[in-house]
């Protein structure tokens, strides 16, 4: 029977896992900030400058921050409103009367442009964040200036005439440039230079062009101040973004302290393994984005558990290699048979010289083959000579998985058109010269990769196996 002490410790550790499993997994999928954000400096103290002047000073402020997607834009709007409510207070929770709301030091508005389509939706969540319970009924009658000005009005406090500050955070801002008129832009820019409201709008984007989507009325309004965040520049930083989001800290996540230096050992131990330390070099080389590589680690952190207190190699490298498996290989790996045959006919026709070709020329090398090997392959029981139709149904099959490419025709050749990936199946001028049997495509795999498609379906007989290799 276990001791007392040692029932204890177990309950100990098994509340120090469940502690920073959900620490961990907080900051992996993007619900908590990462404790250090790892080369954002610059951008971090530019975003809390104009936001801080906004709250301090009531001035007006415009602003963009522009950078790729995951190189870590809305942690560092999320750190610098932090460093705001640590600076100026909590903004506690207002309960707002039909013609009234309770005085707070500033307001946040967020909206994005993924939510909020239009600029009536737009109108409607900023009152319902700024006055929780007021009637908006009225409010969204007339023009959108006018409504929002009175929204803004009632935010003055009785025997007050200033308004408390308000910070607009609009994510996705290129979607909101995207609106008729502009009509939510041009009033928040238009607000934020008159000066009369203290207002700060900070646009959130990825994208480098947005400034060619705004009007030029909303042009005139805008400050053209543009803060760019750019993905981690050295391995070591990206490695030390990994390291940020797995430590786990005694005193912040709530953990024992010899458990925290138990944890972060094996933390390090896990970055500093071969296999890991190469994926994470693949996926610094190709794109930098952190969210990829912060995706590695979800499934190891969400084994935590009694039996498993520790993040564990094995389930690190197997999520590697789930993402190593590109995603046109996963679609592969549910294909027929047939079709798999169909993408070994190609591979056979480009090995023996032809660089695009027709179903006609990849049905009579599948049945050429298959005439050969018949008597072999019946053995196995699984194995037949399908007929044209049927063929030309799973080569269509292959087109729509783009797995197969129409040849493009020339704008020489064609007299002036071209033609996209789905010609071989939607009517067009194309067709109306050859039928879809003799239009020439070509396909979208590498020699190897048809070898390592086979050799990954267990259902495939050896005679195909044998074909695909040869």
């Amino acid at each position: 029977m276990p001791s007392p002490m040692s029932l204890s410790g177990n309950a100990t550790q098994l509340a120090d896992t469940s502690r920073a499993r959900k620490a961990v997994l907080g900051r992996l999928y993007g619900r908590a900030p990462l404790p250090e954000l790892v080369g954002l400096d610059s951008p971090l103290d530019l975003v809390f400058s104009l936001l801080n002047r906004t709250v301090t000073s009531a001035e007006g402020n415009t602003g963009l921050l522009i950078g790729p997607r995951g190189s870590g834009k809305s942690s560092v709007v999320q750190r610098a409103l932090g460093m705001l409510e640590s600076k100026h207070g909590h903004r506690a929770a207002a309960t707002a009367t039909a013609t009234t709301v309770p005085t707070l030091n500033y307001h946040v508005v967020r909206l994005s442009g993924f939510v909020h389509t239009t600029d009536r939706i737009a109108l409607r969540d900023i009152a319902r964040q700024l006055l929780i319970e007021q009637d908006l009924e009225n409010i969204l009658i007339g023009s959108f200036a006018d409504a929002f000005t009175y929204i803004l009005n009632l935010l003055r406090s009785s025997g007050e005439e200033s308004v408390p500050p308000v910070l607009f955070i609009l994510e996705e801002f290129d979607l909101l440039a995207q609106h008729p008129k502009q009509s939510l832009l041009y009033t928040l820019f238009d607000i934020a230079q008159s000066q009369q409201t203290p207002i700060a709008v900070l646009g959130v984007t990825a994208r480098i062009d947005v400034m060619d989507l705004l009007e030029k009325r909303v042009k005139s309004r805008f400050s053209h101040r543009q803060i760019y965040v750019q993905c981690p520049q050295k391995k070591s930083d990206f490695v030390e973004i990994a390291r940020s989001a797995l430590h786990v800290d005694a005193s912040n996540d709530g953990v024992a302290k010899g458990f925290a230096q138990q944890f972060n050992a094996q933390v390090d131990e896990i970055l500093a393994a071969e296999s890991v330390a190469r994926h994470m070099a693949h996926i610094f080389d190709f794109g930098k984005d952190a969210r990829q590589l912060l995706n590695l680690f979800v499934a190891a952190a969400s084994q935590l558990s009694a039996q498993n207190q520790l993040l564990q190699l094995a389930c690190v490298e197997s999520s590697i290699a789930q993402d190593v498996a590109s995603a046109k290989m996963q679609v592969l790996s549910s294909v027929s048979l047939l079709e798999l045959c169909l993408i070994i006919s190609m591979k056979s026709l480009v090995q023996g010289g032809s660089s695009k070709y027709n179903f006609e020329m990849v049905y009579n090398e599948y049945k050429t083959f298959m005439s050969r090997h018949l008597l072999v392959a019946s053995a196995g029981g699984a194995m037949k000579v399908y007929k044209k139709p049927v063929a030309l149904k799973a080569f269509e099959t292959l087109v729509e998985l783009e797995i197969v490419r129409p040849v493009a025709v020339s704008m020489a050749a064609d007299g002036g058109g071209s033609y996209g990936r789905n010609d071989l199946l939607a009517g067009s001028a194309q067709s109306a010269r050859a039928p879809k049997e003799y239009r020439m495509v070509q396909l979208m795999l590498e020699p190897g990769q048809v070898v390592e498609l086979v050799l990954d379906r267990v259902d495939v007989p050896a005679v195909i196996r044998r074909w695909a290799q040869q």
